[in-house]
Formats: structure tokens, sequence, C-alpha cells
């Protein structure tokens, strides 16, 4: 799981100039005026939504190669409001001052120097902040400049992959207090104020906070603090309902970037947020932290993260994104134009991770679910993609189901249950031919949608979803395959329930009871 941004070696001192709305703290009357209209305007052209990916072929993010940008320039030739602000505030681009004022009028141009967010040269403007939008949220971040390629140490990001895959991996429900640790620029805290009563913001660089607070303002949100210091010590005795944490978590022996190093030992710091993240979250309260951590030769994947996670009070999901080998890891991030500047990278860093003892470097995140009882429960899945939907509610689904799968006691109490099959899903039958007859060989099944899990069953597994709908109980379910396959009953149940908790525990089967909600799901069949 990386950030999709390419680093050259360039060193800059100095970041971008902040907004002159929030350079000096809250915003004036007339500055959120102005600011307000300045939203408005955006939404209008569609800039936050589909349109703006259809105008530039591509997302629309901080993340442009200079290379690209002939074929972008084509794609935005018409003359049109929303083309200008993608040029301004999506490519940094510098345009007529006369076009930026027929894309954002009622507003001048010189409202938006005042406000810190364009400046000019002469007759011709440009963004003095990126402008990056993630559903509806629109996220002012610092300026990705072909002048200036190499981020500053402060620098500020703006919508990126990991972003997105924490948001995606984030538990969506009303709640009174929420946390976003390493704040950046506030996406995280700006989705969180949706569905929270206050969320505190939490970064130890400054610029961040000042960006989180314009971005609050910005998206018309007037329940978030920001709050300077490292980690958990700003809320030192305070506890919340919902914590979300994007750290620094690059592995490296640099100390470059705020938003990317450590500056600590290997994966310390990771380890940190999650041995310490239960200690601040509410009864019921979850947690979701992005993580990179070491793993020695031999080791399994989820170790490191279970012995983080031991004795924590919390039920934990572990959920691995990928797994990399040391030069690969480096590789990925040190890519550059500078050849030599690369290949010295390439050599330091593997120095580094001989020196710590690191074979391979696992990608992932933490799902933390604080919960009293005299023995919490720990799973570890690999992640089927990079999530880019909502995948909340499912979240919840999976702490609920594991919560049921592990009060049974005997797996064999499952046959006394009735499951039905989730909404969303999709079976894909594979026929084979025997004799004049085609026979279900294998069927693939998914879910299509937030965490899309996936896998094959066999012809027994394929009629057993078929046959799964909500009313029967499975030992009645089981009775007929066996009977209709020529089977022995209590031979076939031995296996079915093996393959029936694995179709629950991934949310392919929903069990029919009160607590976890009784829902009718449709499926879909493909041949």
């Amino acid at each position: 799981m990386t950030l999709d941004f390419v680093y050259v070696r360039r060193r800059v001192e100095t970041g971008t100039r902040l907004p002159t709305a929030v350079a000096g703290g809250l915003l004036d009357p007339g500055a959120g005026e102005r600011l307000a209209c300045l939203r408005q305007i955006f939404d209008a052209v569609g800039y936050t939504g589909p349109a703006a990916r259809a105008a530039l072929g591509a997302e629309l993010g901080p993340s442009y190669r200079r290379a690209d940008l002939p074929l972008y320039l084509e794609r935005l030739t018409a003359a049109t409001p929303l083309n200008t602000l993608i040029k301004v505030f999506g490519l940094f681009l510098w345009v007529d001052e006369a076009e930026l004022r027929a894309a954002v009028a009622p507003l001048e141009p010189d409202e938006l120097v005042a406000l810190g967010v364009v400046e000019r040269s002469g007759h011709r403007v440009r963004a003095a902040v990126g402008l990056s939008a993630r559903s509806d949220v629109l996220l002012a971040h610092d300026r990705y400049d072909a002048e200036a390629p190499d981020p500053s140490r402060d620098h500020v990001l703006g919508v990126n992959t990991a972003a997105v895959t924490l948001e995606s991996l984030t538990v969506r429900r009303r709640v009174r207090s929420a946390l976003d640790l390493g704040c950046g620029g506030g996406i995280q805290a700006l989705f969180a104020a949706r569905h929270s009563e206050h969320v505190i913001a939490v970064d130890k660089n400054p610029r961040a906070l000042d960006f989180t607070r314009f971005n609050a303002q910005l998206n018309g949100l007037r329940n978030v603090e920001g709050r300077q210091g490292d980690l958990f010590e700003p809320v030192a005795g305070l506890r919340f309902d919902l914590i979300v944490c994007n750290p620094p978590y690059v592995i490296s022996p640099e100390s470059r970037y705020t938003f990317r190093d450590s500056g600590r030992r290997g994966d310390a710091l990771c380890e940190d947020v999650v041995r310490r993240a239960p200690a601040h979250l509410e009864e019921g309260g979850f947690a979701t932290i992005l993580c990179n951590w070491t793993l020695r030769a031999g080791e399994e994947w989820s170790a490191p993260l279970r012995r983080w996670v031991e004795g924590s009070g919390c039920d934990a999901w572990l959920l691995r994104g990928a797994t990399q080998d040391p030069l690969t890891y480096a590789a990925v991030w040190n890519r550059g134009p500078d050849g030599a500047a690369y290949a010295d990278a390439l050599a330091r860093w593997q120095r580094y991770f001989r020196e710590i003892g690191v074979a391979a470097v696992g990608m992932g995140g933490v799902i933390l679910r604080r919960r009293t009882a005299a023995e919490n429960w720990v799973r570890a899945d690999d992640l089927p993609g990079n999530p880019a939907e909502p995948c909340g509610e499912q979240i919840q689904h999976i702490f609920r189901v594991e919560d049921y799968l592990r009060s049974l006691g005997d797996d064999a109490r499952l046959l006394d249950w009735a499951f039905s099959v989730a909404e969303g899903q999709r079976l894909r039958q594979t026929l084979a031919p025997r004799g004049t007859e085609y026979v279900v060989e294998e069927a693939e099944v998914e879910l299509r949608g937030g965490l899309a899990f996936r896998g094959t069953v066999d012809a027994y597994g394929f009629h057993l979803l078929r046959q799964c709908d909500g009313r029967r109980p499975l030992r009645e379910v089981v009775t007929e395959l066996a009977r209709l396959g020529g089977v022995d009953v209590d031979a076939l149940a031995a296996t079915v329930i093996g393959v029936v908790r694995r179709l629950i525990a991934f949310g392919f089967l929903l069990p029919v009871d009160p607590k976890l909600g009784r829902t009718t799901k449709g499926r879909e069949e493909e041949t």
C-alpha cells in the first residue's frame, strides 16, 4: 500500500505559501463568505463530481506526470469553467487572468489572491495551493510544482491512494467523538466530521493543521478541532468512539518528509500507534490504522501484527495489502529521473534493511474494536485489492459474524442455523462434459463492491449456496444434497461445516438471527 506519488531528489526547504485565510488562524467573516462562494462555484461546474474525471480522462488528484500534460491539455481545449479550474488547481498551470475570471465569476481573481489560493505574475495567474476532490470533499493541499518537484519537509499531501484506502476502511456510524491521528490536510477528519459530534485532528506539522482548519471551512464543517503534537500526546487521557490514522509508515533510513518518514527505527512508529490506540478507544469503538511492518526470514506475514495487538483489550482484524522484498520496497519510494541519486538511495536503503534484519516488508492495516471480554479474537486476511468504496458496514458485519462464530463453541452447531446469501454476491459456474451432459465442475463466488472477496467452491458448495434461502436449517440442506449425490450425510456434513464457516466469515452467507439482522438477499448466477 503506497502513496501514488513519484519522488525525485532535489530538496526544497520551504513549503508552498499557506492560504492567507488560514495563515493567522480562524477565517475572518469576509474570507469565510468568499470561501463559501468559491466552494459553490466548484460544485456548480462539477469539480467535485464525475464531470471532472470525464473531462480529464483520469482521477482528479495530485499525481500527474509531466510527460502526460500534452494529453491532458488536448482533453481540456474547450474554454469551459471546469476545464480552467482543472488546469489551475489540478494541473497547477499558468493561465491568463481573464480566463480565470470567467471561470470563478462572480468572484474576482483579486479575491482569490487575497485568500492565498491564487498567485499572480503580470496578467497570468496560477494556483498557490492544489485542490483535490474525493467524493464531494474538496481538499486544499500543497501544490506540486514542476519548477521545484521535490516536496519540502513539511509538505502537505492531497488525495492519494493511502488516504482513499483509509477512508474506505473506516467504520461510518453516528458517534460522539473521533480522532484523526496524523491528519495531514485533514481528509479523514472531514469525512469523520459528517457522522461525529466532534473531531480532533492531530499532527506535529503546524502547516498540516493550518490546511486542516482551512479545509474544514472550505467544506462547511464547524466541528473539527486541530491540535499540534506527536501522536497521542495532545489527547492524553481522552477516549474516542473512532480513531483513524494514516501515519508516516514508510520504513526507511531517512527523515526527509514529515508525511512519509517517522525517523524511528524500522516499524517502531506503527507498532507504537497500534499498541497505544486501544487506551484511547471507548468501549465498542473502532480504530483503523494503516501500517507497514518488517518481517524476518521465514516469518508469517501477520506475526508482528499479532504481537502488537496481544493483550490489547480489542478484537483485531489484520489486513495485508502486499508483501515486498526490501529492494522492491526501496525502489518504490526512491524511483526518480536522476539515475545516480536513485542508485545511491537504493544502496543506502539496502544497507539499512540489512542492518535491522529486514527480509520483507508487509503493507496493510489493522482494524481494532474495543471490547471487554475474557478473551479477544484476532483474525488475519489478505485485502482483495485496494478498496476505493465505503466498506464500513461490511467491516461491522465481519466483526459481528466473527463474534457469532466464536460464540458457537462447536462448529457442528452451524447445522441448526438457517442462512441466506449476501446481497451483491455473484456465483459463476464452470461446466464440464460428462457423457451426454454438462455438470458443474467448480464455481467461483465473489462479492461486488467494498471488500470484494472471492473464492471457489465445488459442485456441492455450488448447490448448497443455491439452497440457502434463509428458511431451512443447514442440516436439512445437507441431508437433501447427500441424498441427491448418493453420499453419506454425516461425511458430507463434516466437509460442509468447514466450507460454510468460511463463507460466513467472509460475508457470503448470512446467519438468520435477530442479533445479526435478517435481510432478504438476492443473487445472480452466470454460466
